[in-house]
């Protein structure tokens, strides 16, 4: 517990470090989307899986003319060296396989987005789509937040920027669950309430058995160094 000197209490908000709303980044078919609201995830695991056979059809056929045109460049440039083809027609097959390349780059870019991997590790907050649904590019789809680290909003008195900084620790106990848990502040904002006479600062713990999560309130308890 917090002794040292004069304790001060001031009201809080928890929110999560890291929240995102997922969208979609082509028109498509939901096949997958396998996590419920308050379901965990891990960084890397796959959220949203769209049906992109289309798109891969598309690839394939990309790649086979990729590789066509590289045959026809090869081809022109040994030819090239006997001097049997003109420098222009050799110079419109490369410009044509860099074309095709490129059109290959693109559809393998597309393939990309077939998936939405998991930013971070955390949480589901809404699912705002459902599966099989099929979506329009920049749907929103689902939002998630980063439960690993969570911050908690205070504004308290700008007399206490004389004792308090970043660094200073805290103990905060939350409404919902009477559970107690120990910070430290991040950060002070740039700026004081001129007719409040306050300051917004920011706190920093790591969740505790996931009893603590985003919305919660509750006090937060400072000391007060001595003087």
């Amino acid at each position: 517990p917090l002794a040292q000197g004069d304790a001060d209490q001031a009201r809080g908000v928890i929110r999560a470090a890291g929240e995102a709303m997922l969208s979609s980044r082509l028109a498509a078919r939901i096949i997958k989307m396998p996590l419920k609201e308050g379901e965990s995830f891990k960084k890397g695991d796959v959220l949203v899986e769209f049906d992109c056979e289309r798109q891969a059809a598309e690839s394939r056929a990309a790649k086979a003319q990729m590789q066509i045109q590289a045959k026809t460049v090869d081809t022109n440039e040994e030819l090239d060296r006997f001097s049997s083809i003109g420098k222009n027609d050799l110079a419109i097959s490369r410009s044509q396989y860099d074309k095709s390349k490129a059109e290959l780059d693109a559809l393998n870019a597309q393939l990309k987005d077939c998936r939405i991997i998991a930013p971070f590790q955390g949480r589901v907050v809404e699912r705002v789509a459902r599966n099989h649904e099929a979506v329009s590019v920049s749907q929103a789809l689902l939002r998630v937040a980063d439960t690993t680290q969570l911050e908690l909003d205070m504004i308290v008195p700008s007399a206490w920027l004389q004792w308090l900084d970043e660094g200073s620790h805290f103990e905060f106990k939350v409404d919902e669950t009477g559970q107690t848990v120990k910070g430290q502040v991040d950060r002070v904002n740039a700026a004081v309430d001129p007719v409040s006479k306050t300051i917004k600062i920011v706190g920093r713990f790591k969740p505790t058995h996931g009893q603590v999560l985003p919305g919660m309130s509750g006090s937060a308890r400072f000391a007060q160094p001595r003087s």
